[in-house]
Order: C-alpha cells, then sequence, then structure tokens
C-alpha cells in the first residue's frame, strides 16, 4: 500500500541511510526519493514522462488538474459569501462606511498580521471608510486583542471593530467591547474555541458550520476576501493591489500553496512585479530585489524578514505605516529603519543561536527537546532560535527569554511532535500559551521555568522513544543535471513554490568535482564546478563550506535548479542541498 501524507501526495522512502548522531552534532540527513508514478501516468496527463513525475509528486492526478496547476494565475477564488457570518460581517460594515463610523483594524504584530491589517486599512480608504488601525506592541501586549487596545480604540471614536489575525478566542475582550458600544467583526484562521465570542461576526473557515469550499487561508487571506465581500457588495472590483499583500501574508504564515492560496500568490507576484506601492517599492530595493523576478523566496527571504523586524526588536507600527502610506519620502524613511532594524535582528539571532547551540553541548547534546534560556534575548527573536535549533537537530526546540518575574518562550517543532499539545498539558503553570502543532509561544512564572522544562523534555521523550529523529530531504526523481536543460521552464512554470508546493529536488550520482572553493563571510558557503554526462554546471552549496571537496571528488549530489543571472548572462545553476563524497 502506498502511504500518502494529507495532502494526497504519495510519502517518501529511505535512498541511502544517513550516519547517526554523534553527541552534539547534528545528524546528517536522510535522502527519501518520493515514489514514482504509475505506468501510463504521463499519458493521463499528455506530458513527458519526468514532468509528469513532477507534478505526480505535488499531487496532481489529471490532465484537468495539471492544466488547473499550471495555470495558478486564473485558477481558484472561491465566493467570499460562503464563509460564515460574512453577510452579517458585510451588512454592518456596509452601514459603517454609508454613515462615516470610524471603523478599528486590529491585527497582529507579524506579517501575516500587519499585511492583512494593511489590506482591511487600505480597502475601507478606497469605500471611503475611516479605518482607525492598531497593532500590539509584542513584548507590552502580546498576541491577541486586549482590553487596553479596545479601550484606546473606542477613545478614538470607534464603534465596529474588524480584528485581522485574531479573535477566535478573545471571548472576554470581545464581551467587553460590546459593553463600551463597539461591535466586534471577526477575520481568523485560528482554532476556535468551544464557544465563539458573542461578535457580530466571526468568520473563521474552521467554524463546524462553514460552507466555504477551502479552509487554508490564512489571515491576510481572509482579511482579502472581506475586502472583496465589500467591495462586491458596492459593485466595485477588487484592486490588483490587495493581491500584493494576500501574497505577502500568505507566504510570510507559511499557507499551504494549494487552491485558492495558490491563486492569491500567483496574482501577487503579479502584481508585487510591477507595483506602485511606495512603501514596497522601497522595500524591494532595500532587499537588492529586481522587478520581474520577484518570486516566493524573494518574499521568504529578502521582503517580510524587513517587514517582521520592526515587530521582533521595534515598533510593528512603523511597518503598518510602511504599508499603508501614499507618501514616497516617508516610505523610504521607514525602509532605511526597517534595513537596519533586520541587520540587528541578525546579529541578535546569531548571538543567539550560537549560545543556545553552547547551552545544548553543555547538556551532553540534544535531548528529545532541547530548552535553552537567557534572560538577555529578546523575546522577538526567541522563535527564530527555537527554529534553528530545531531545524539543525529535527527535535523540538524551546528558547526562553528569562525575565526577573515572568519569562517568556517561542516554541518550534517537528512533525513527529505536536508542541502545543506538549505545551498545554502544562498550562497549570502558564499565564498565557497558545500556537500550532509546529509552533507555539507561552508566558509563565519565572520561578516556574524549571518544572515546565522537566515536563516537556518528558512529554518529549515519551512521545519520541523509539522513534528515529532525523532530518530528510524528499527528493523528486533522481536524474543527470543534462535532462534541466530542456525542461527548466517547465520547472518554473510550476511556481509559486512554498509549503505543499516545494521547488523539486534532484539527485545525481558520481558527478566531478572539477572546482571548489569557499566564498562568503568566513568561507560559510561552497560554490563548486560539476560535471556529468558530458557537461559542466556551477553548483552553490549555501552554509556547506566546512564540507569542501577535492577537486576530482566523486560525488552524490542533492540539488534544486536555480537561475543564476550574475552578469546579466543568465545560467542554470545548481543549488545544493546535500552532498556526500563517493
Amino acid at each position: 500500500m502506498t502511504v500518502t501524507d494529507r495532502s494526497g501526495v504519495p510519502a517518501a522512502s529511505p535512498v541511502d541511510a544517513a550516519a547517526p548522531i554523534e553527541t552534539g552534532r547534528p545528524p546528517a540527513k536522510e535522502w527519501r526519493k518520493l515514489p514514482t508514478p504509475p505506468a501510463g501516468f504521463a499519458q493521463t496527463l499528455g506530458l513527458p514522462s519526468f514532468q509528469a513525475h513532477l507534478l505526480y509528486n505535488r499531487g496532481v492526478r489529471s490532465r484537468e488538474h495539471s492544466l488547473r496547476f499550471l495555470n495558478a494565475g486564473s485558477g481558484r477564488s472561491h465566493d467570499p459569501m460562503t464563509l460564515p457570518d460574512m453577510g452579517d460581517a458585510v451588512s454592518r460594515l456596509r452601514r459603517a462606511l454609508d454613515t462615516g463610523e470610524p471603523i478599528g483594524v486590529f491585527g497582529d504584530f507579524d506579517t501575516d498580521g500587519l499585511s492583512g491589517t494593511a489590506l482591511v486599512v487600505a480597502a475601507l480608504r478606497e469605500l471611503g471608510g475611516r479605518p482607525v488601525p492598531y497593532i500590539p506592541h509584542r513584548v507590552k501586549e502580546g498576541h491577541g486583542l486586549n482590553k487596553d487596545a479596545v479601550s484606546a480604540l473606542r477613545g478614538k471614536g470607534v464603534s465596529v471593530l474588524i480584528t485581522v489575525d485574531c479573535g477566535s478566542t478573545s471571548v472576554e475582550e470581545i464581551e467587553f467591547a460590546a459593553s463600551i458600544g463597539i461591535d466586534t467583526v471577526v477575520t481568523d484562521h485560528h482554532s476556535l474555541p468551544p464557544a465563539l465570542p458573542a461578535a457580530t461576526a466571526v468568520v473563521n473557515p474552521h467554524r463546524s458550520d462553514s460552507g466555504y469550499a477551502y479552509d487554508s487561508l490564512t489571515g491576510a487571506g481572509l482579511a482579502f476576501k472581506l475586502a472583496e465581500a465589500l467591495f462586491a457588495e458596492i459593485g466595485r472590483p477588487v484592486p490588483d493591489h490587495l493581491y500584493e499583500l494576500a501574497a505577502l501574508g500568505t507566504v510570510a504564515d507559511v499557507g499551504p500553496l494549494t487552491d485558492e492560496n495558490r491563486y492569491l500568490v500567483a496574482q501577487g507576484l503579479t502584481f508585487l512585479n510591477e507595483t506602485r506601492h511606495p512603501g514596497l517599492k522601497a522595500l524591494i530595493a532595500r532587499a537588492g530585489l529586481s522587478p520581474g523576478g520577484i518570486d516566493t523566496d524573494s518574499l521568504s527571504f529578502g521582503l517580510i524578514p524587513r517587514l517582521n523586524a520592526s515587530g521582533r526588536i521595534g515598533d510593528p507600527s512603523r511597518t503598518l505605516e510602511l504599508l499603508i502610506t501614499d507618501d514616497a519620502a516617508v516610505a523610504e524613511a521607514i525602509a532605511d529603519e526597517l534595513e537596519m532594524q533586520n541587520e540587528e535582528r541578525r546579529r541578535l539571532t546569531a548571538d543567539g543561536v550560537a549560545g543556545a547551540l553552547e547551552q545544548v553541548l553543555e547538556e551532553g547534546g540534544p535531548d528529545a527537546l532541547m530548552l535553552v534560556s537567557h534572560p538577555e534575548w529578546q523575546p522577538g527573536i526567541l522563535g527564530l532560535i527555537a527554529s534553528q535549533l530545531s531545524e539543525l537537530y529535527h527535535r523540538p526546540a524551546v528558547a526562553v527569554s528569562i525575565g526577573a518575574e515572568v519569562s517568556r518562550g517561542s516554541a518550534r517543532s517537528v512533525p513527529e511532535f505536536n508542541i502545543v499539545d506538549a505545551i498545554r498539558r502544562s498550562r497549570d503553570l502558564l499565564l498565557r500559551f497558545g500556537g500550532h502543532p509546529r509552533a507555539a509561544g507561552f508566558s509563565l512564572p519565572s520561578k516556574d521555568l524549571p518544572r515546565l522544562t522537566a515536563e516537556l523534555v518528558a512529554e518529549a521523550r515519551e512521545k519520541l522513544d523509539g522513534v528515529t529523529m532525523m532530518p530528510s530531504v524528499d527528493i523528486d526523481c533522481e536524474i543527470s543535471p543534462v535532462l534541466l536543460d530542456s525542461n527548466f521552464d517547465f520547472i518554473q512554470s510550476m511556481q509559486p513554490f512554498g509549503e505543499a508546493n516545494p521547488t523539486p529536488v534532484f539527485l545525481t550520482r558520481n558527478a566531478r568535482v572539477r572546482e571548489s572553493r569557499q566564498v562568503g563571510a568566513e568561507g560559510r558557503h561552497l560554490k563548486m564546478t560539476v560535471s556529468h554526462g558530458g557537461r559542466q554546471w556551477n553548483a552553490i552549496a549555501f552554509r556547506q563550506g566546512d564540507k569542501m571537496p577535492n577537486s576530482g571528488d566523486r560525488v552524490d549530489l542533492v540539488y534544486k535548479a536555480s537561475c543564476n543571472d550574475w552578469g546579466g548572462q543568465p545560467r542554470l545553476q545548481l543549488e545544493v542541498l546535500d552532498f556526500r563524497v563517493r
């Protein structure tokens, strides 16, 4: 029987055994090859076998599905009015627009919440509304709606409030809002409590009474659907620039690039590549990106870290201002601020990760769950520290900023361990907590941190007992890079790449290293020239400079196909994810 994951994509099986973990050292990656399509599948799609194989690995099973997949920009957009309570939301907001009521817009401080908030603010302004945005401070207020924010908005005349990327669990806060004369419209994609808040509308596709055809929209995606419904109510098309913000939030929140998410991101990238948005133009320039070449990697590694920077170590309202301003000079000034904050965020993260690794080594290597802590770590970088530890050792990791009275933690995990469930079991120790199976956060009295550590480690040891905890890389198929020359355009047509539609990964055995050298700061990266099948290619292996092979070595390569246009001449390049000298 073929094992599949929840997306319907066949599960990978090991190709080569990786070396076992040694104390204090990250384990080698396991190479896992995805299954081969059944006989006749290529004919079913009407495509060459290589191309059909790549689509099969992404859950495509019919010719119709393949056409839809390869034309993401003309893909699915579902009727927003089939979302629960959308009719009530539109009715209340239409009345506010008609009467000129100030409309509060409360969003989270990460990029999904910020871009969704900016999207709603922009939509309301274009419809003649009076939006009053509010972004909470990460440390002073934390995630989610709070009563002080509600009071502040009421003080500005707000009588109707839209939440973006939050609100489903804010039962007390929404009850408080009603008591002081504020009607609340919740737009959120997070898990629901047993009883919904008594809001005017709770627009959440995870509701049991939802008739919406897709349940994986992000906070920004739901903000877009609210805007789409409002524009339709007034008889106007949705402005193109709103897709840009929806795409940013969807990629930032690692929404699966399937169905409507795929459509929103494809449309958003089209408009981002010719954007007139002063804030995004300034940010694109700071990231060194070129209009026309912006893809999901450009968002993930270029724009999103800069948008997140203010929320991590500064004031997130500055990022919101960048996303809603029409003033180019203001946008340029804020973009400069975010660039400096992002550099500081990088430095703090690097120092934090180095310190975290020292703690892991001092404990004799990684346990089933790693909990590291420091009194000087800023709360905004905790998730980054935990994420890098978890990725490095393929184990759940928790990073904690120790305070005099209250400590804050951020956790990241692996598919084998549900971190938010583990944290929930220790809820009697916690002041606040929340999250997902792979990512969560909490705060607790500092005196209770040792007990929490013991409980989480014990839970991980029990749940992961007998489970092989090894990082892996899924491989689409084994080929010679020669095959890529005639198929590179097809691979590009499979974009946008991201969650649930990863960039294709290939295995080539017995390639010869013609040249290798360390590049980048402190020789962190590896530049190679490799040959196979009578041809040569440039290859880059990021963060693998310490593994430099000798000229003439034979290697097995796992890599992605990328385009290097350095010097103005685009050339196929192999982006090496892992390699082994034979």
